[in-house]
């Protein structure tokens, strides 16, 4: 979406869509991978330890979602598209289309309604697969509707330097290495993020069931306000993006003080509900549980409630900040950042419990509290340096051209 972003932030279609191709040709050169994976996922799930018996039924969910798994790695170049040229409409009918299916496939396949046979667990996993490939279809329709129709914009002349459109379809490695060069921060931090939530989450696995249970149920609260900053963290990207490559940095510091109004507003919001009120939000959460079962694990659940309202805010900056940078192509620092914040924080955590034998519920809600509050004030830091302005995913001579046009029109 960067690229996308600052291509069209210099009207080059051309080069907007020929990045998207790329995209394209990377996600594809990824699918036999996933094919060997699938086929020889049983072998995996043995070597883990698992039983033949469990290992057989995650062999088939594992294969069934190899082709939705090929559907999205593909389906990610294209929402690149959408989301970067500002358009998440378009993402919103095909994410809604794709998961009503889902819904009622899941609905014949798993249980063998609506004329389709019983499959369990591998129905799932083919109802997913389909939803996902109906998902990409939909999204390479709306691009190629949206490109005859020049609604990204007026296709660039010959004479101009612009890429003729029977010459769009093809491999380009000066552009591709770019991709990659700016991409792989960006995707290995998402990795970092999870591997290292991943590992504490085992660790309090390990702490019992209610422990378990609470943290969950606490993720789950926190879903409602973590997952609408990520929309505004996109978005904030996309405009930084743009408006950097037509030299207004004036404009993206108004954005990004906007972005910080609503996202703090937002944030705000949800921190004065987990902290003054949680037991109405346990309540809400209670709906739909065994009310014994529920009742045990609120001694545990309400104290990580104050958690989740101590950082929310910081999430808030993080998520805005990392914004800012990703739009830039400081995809670099944002690495760093959760390298530093995530495995630095994790393993710290860890030692202390194999050196000091700290551990319990509130030490590992202690640690991603820490987690995020450093990613916050890395973030910030760095938007505060401000050596984010000077940086561009695009091509410097289409940067310095574009603005010498503006300068003489």
């Amino acid at each position: 979406s960067t690229f996308v972003a600052q291509y069209l932030g210099i009207r080059r279609v051309d080069r907007a869509m020929h990045v998207v191709w790329q995209g394209c040709l990377l996600a594809l050169a990824l699918v036999p991978f996933l094919v060997l994976m699938g086929l020889y996922s049983y072998r995996l799930f043995i070597a883990f330890g698992h039983s033949p018996e469990l290992a057989k039924f995650e062999y088939e969910f594992f294969l069934g979602l190899v082709p939705g798994a090929c559907a999205t790695i593909l389906s990610s170049a294209l929402v690149g598209l959408f989301a970067g040229s500002g358009r998440p409409i378009v993402l919103l009918y095909c994410d809604a289309i794709a998961t009503a299916l889902n819904v009622v496939l899941d609905y014949g396949m798993i249980f063998g309604n609506l004329g389709f046979p019983k499959w369990g667990v591998a129905g799932a996993a083919t109802a997913s697969s389909i939803s996902l490939c109906l998902k990409c279809v939909l999204l390479a329709a709306f691009a190629y509707w949206y490109l005859r129709t020049n609604r990204f914009g007026s296709w660039p002349s010959d004479a101009a330097g612009g890429i003729q459109l029977r010459n769009l379809f093809t491999l380009d490695l000066t552009l591709m290495k770019r991709l990659i060069r700016y991409g792989w921060p960006a995707g290995v931090s998402v990795v970092a993020e999870a591997w290292s939530f991943a590992i504490i989450m085992m660790l309090v696995g390990n702490l019992g069931e209610r422990p378990a249970a609470a943290t969950t149920l606490a993720l789950g609260v926190n879903v409602l306000a973590f997952i609408p900053l990520i929309g505004l963290g996109i978005a904030v990207g996309v405009l930084v993006g743009k408006y950097l490559v037509q030299s207004q940095v004036h404009t993206v510091q108004r954005v990004v003080e906007a972005a910080l109004i609503i996202g703090v507003l937002y944030s705000g919001v949800f921190a004065i509900l987990y902290g003054l009120f949680p037991e109405q939000v346990m309540s809400i959460y209670a709906i739909g549980n065994d009310p014994a079962r529920f009742e045990s694990i609120k001694p545990d659940l309400k104290p990580l409630l104050y958690f989740i309202a101590a950082y929310c805010i910081f999430d808030s900056f993080q998520v805005i900040f990392s914004g800012v940078l990703k739009g830039a192509g400081d995809t670099h620092f944002v690495l760093l950042g959760h390298a530093i914040a995530g495995f630095g924080t994790v393993g710290l955590a860890v030692l202390g419990q194999r050196i000091f034998g700290w551990d319990g519920l509130y030490y590992w809600w202690g640690v991603i509290s820490l987690w995020v509050v450093l990613l916050a004030i890395f973030f910030t830091a760095r938007y505060l340096h401000g050596g984010w302005k000077s940086k561009r995913v695009i091509e410097p001579n289409l940067v310095s051209n574009e603005i010498d046009v503006d300068r003489l029109s």
